[in-house]
């Protein structure tokens, strides 16, 4: 769908309130906000309408919304994909119709609002009732149906228009500028090759069907542009093609991704395996940017089937003698990871020392009932697998299991049994697994061996603090005396405390900081040895 145009649809005025849901923002003041790295949507115009950082969250909190402001910058409309909480002088709105709410559709929605800014002031603001009686025009089918495709298609064709320049330029900018301009690849002829002359294997993967997968560990390598090219882990043993250390293609879907794989793998017949005797990983890495602009010359209805490939040449650095020069790509490629590699070691030393002086000295501790500091607790709605199917691309299906962070398997979506993420899970059943507690940052299903706890102050760092102190009580519950509901909510959770007496939040996300700030470290501290 290229060269779409707006005048190539009919278009319908449709009433705000008839195609969308609103939903307001909660009043936050400045006095009460503490800082963190939640945004906070306020009513700019600038920084698609972040004003501030925090840590609070309260009801407005939202991600795949639009946000319109009805106050101070009236009429402006902005998309925000990521967790955000809204001030109540902004508007929270979706399509009424769920199953098109993605940020093509939303931005094309934002655009269509943004029009109507000009009637809109601080003195006849873009309250709840104005809002929900705005028309606006959309596109529509020959039925008089909302065009969604069209949105969608349309502002993806906006999207790369945009993109494909600035990529273009920022490329070139740092080809000559960081690059050529450090003299790093001066140092070096380039020479055109065939992809004939620079892999000894070119070799298309073989076809298997997505209803013959079976579960499994090994990575099945398809056409795909993200997750380095793997959709998914399966067990097939026969009529699969297996490789390992060398690069695949997509010749079709993500046409021209290309990606490295160190480990053995299935490869889809959509990808083509890319191998030569003796590279290392480095070697290959250099190569994938330049493979990866077969993807400006190819699209879904040119794939780069197998006749093309070996037609196809790359420019690689050569040799005084005009042969490829692996062992430049592949010091080249050392240096740029040794640079990267120096760089954050610097990063997560300075964060350590910003984290310990955030812990400050001391520190006092209080005991807490669990049913007052977590002010929500609901139990699991899942009666059992039985009674769900199994998905590998489905959502997390916790279970009474201390392994996995809780997770048994991925099952199908089920709306009426999602529980929302953000909260502590509590084991009550299952031998062995009874009384212990995992921190689960996005939705899930559960069963109702699991209590789940809700607290605003969560977050990844004070949930794992949490579940460290909590699964002390493990060692109390057993089959003869199981962790019931209401045994849960009398347990007492000893928590480091702030002035107030209050749980010290803040202290105990910093401390957590600092633990993963550490162990980073010494992961990459160990690397930085295999450099020596």
């Amino acid at each position: 769908m290229d060269n779409l145009s707006l005048d190539s649809r009919n278009w319908k005025e449709f009433f705000l309130e008839d195609v969308v849901s609103i939903n307001g923002g909660k009043r936050l003041t400045k006095a009460d906000m503490q800082f963190g790295n939640m945004p906070f949507i306020g009513a700019s115009e600038l920084n698609n309408g972040i004003t501030a950082f925090t840590c609070s969250i309260n009801e407005s909190l939202d991600n795949n919304v639009l946000g319109v402001n009805y106050n101070g910058s009236v009429g402006f409309a902005f998309y925000h994909p990521y967790r955000a909480i809204f001030s109540d002088d902004v508007k929270r709105i979706k399509w009424k119709n769920s199953l098109h709410n993605n940020r093509y559709t939303l931005l094309f929605l934002a655009s269509m609002i943004g029009q109507q800014k000009c009637k809109y002031a601080y003195g006849y603001k873009f309250n709840s009732q104005r809002m929900k009686r705005q028309k606006i025009l959309l596109p529509i089918q020959p039925n008089n149906t909302i065009d969604w495709a069209f949105m969608e298609a349309y502002m993806k064709q906006k999207e790369q228009q945009i993109l494909k320049p600035t990529i273009y330029k920022l490329c070139k900018q740092l080809i000559v500028n960081d690059i050529l301009g450090g003299g790093k690849l001066l140092c070096s002829n380039w020479k055109a090759f065939c992809f004939t002359e620079v892999f000894t294997e070119i070799q298309r993967g073989k076809r298997l069907k997505k209803a013959d997968h079976r579960d499994g560990q090994t990575p099945y390598v398809s056409s795909t542009s993200l997750n380095n090219g793997v959709d998914g882990f399966i067990g097939n043993d026969g009529s699969v093609r297996r490789f390992d250390d060398c690069l695949t293609l997509a010749n079709s879907g993500s046409v021209g991704c290309a990606f490295y794989h160190q480990y053995t793998f299935v490869a889809s017949d959509h990808v083509t395996k890319l191998k030569r005797d003796g590279l290392d990983k480095y070697a290959y890495l250099f190569m994938i940017p330049i493979i990866n602009r077969l993807s400006e010359k190819y699209s879904f209805n040119r794939e780069i089937n197998d006749e093309r490939i070996k037609r196809e040449k790359l420019l690689l650095p050569a040799t005084d003698k005009g042969e490829i020069d692996f062992a430049f790509m592949s010091a080249f490629m050392k240096d740029i990871e040794r640079n990267i590699l120096n760089t954050t070691l610097k990063v997560f030393n300075e964060r350590v020392s910003v984290n310990k002086y955030k812990m400050g000295g001391g520190v006092n501790w209080k005991n807490f009932l669990l049913c007052d500091l977590f002010p929500t607790l609901v139990a699991g709605k899942s009666k059992g697998l039985n009674h769900i199917k199994k998905s590998d691309s489905g959502i997390s299906y916790l279970g009474a299991t201390n392994q996995n962070n809780g997770v048994l398997c991925f099952v199908c979506r089920d709306k009426s049994t999602i529980q929302k993420g953000n909260c502590i899970a509590f084991i009550r059943n299952g031998e062995g697994s009874m009384g212990y507690s995992v921190y689960k940052a996005e939705d899930f299903i559960a069963t109702s061996d699991m209590t789940l706890g809700y607290n605003d102050h969560l977050n990844r760092y004070t949930g794992t603090f949490i579940t460290t102190i909590a699964d002390r009580v493990r060692g109390k519950y057993n089959f003869g005396y199981k962790r019931s509901a209401n045994r849960l909510s009398k347990e007492i959770i000893t928590l480091p405390i702030d002035n107030n007496g209050s749980p010290d939040w803040e202290y105990m996300e910093n401390y957590m900081r600092n633990i993963e700030t550490a162990q980073i470290l010494t992961y990459l501290k160990m690397v930085q040895n295999n450099f020596a």
